[in-house]
């Protein structure tokens, strides 16, 4: 059984430079190249319409791991994510992820609802954080659920930066 977290991210951006960085195949490049201390990768990138979909090869350092999820592995955690940005509509956007933890019982996804204005945009996540491990699973869950938060929380602050130097 899985267990939700919620959050949300402020960007002092206007939510159009939000978007479309989100739609950008070189944000991406600089997310996974800078999100952990070890760099990632972009496995694919592809436009939609008005939208896109990114799917990131990424590396999560044991130290930014809760330490009960430290105490049961010996690596770096290498996560595939799957990241879905729908079209810009009345300021507003839904996005969707899906992340899978190699060789782990890990798994977390979630929705984001994107709106803004001229200046700030909100980035609003609900998580779904799975970790299949009998007994344990439910104790862990909620401590991934808040590393998941800090994790967006400087992926928001990358982003603003980004955008300060790209758009």
């Amino acid at each position: 059984m899985a267990t939700r977290s919620e959050n949300t991210v402020t960007i002092n951006q206007p939510v159009e430079k939000v978007h479309a960085a989100l739609t950008n195949a070189d944000y991406w490049a600089y997310i996974a190249k800078n999100l952990s201390p070890e760099p990632g990768e972009v496995n694919a990138f592809e436009a939609t319409e008005g939208g896109a979909v990114a799917t990131l090869f990424e590396v999560l350092p044991l130290d930014v791991l809760p330490e009960a999820v430290r105490a049961m592995i010996s690596q770096a955690l290498k996560v595939k994510r799957v990241v879905t940005v729908g079209p810009l509509t009345d300021n507003a956007s839904h996005i969707s992820y899906t992340a899978d933890v190699k060789g782990t019982p890990v798994d977390f996804n979630g929705d984001i609802q994107l709106t803004g204005d001229a200046d700030t945009t909100t980035l609003s996540y609900t998580n779904d954080v799975s970790v299949n491990i009998p007994f344990m699973g439910p104790a862990i869950e909620p401590k991934v659920g808040e590393a998941l938060g800090e994790l967006f929380t400087n992926e928001g602050q990358l982003t603003d930066t980004w955008i300060t130097e790209n758009l």
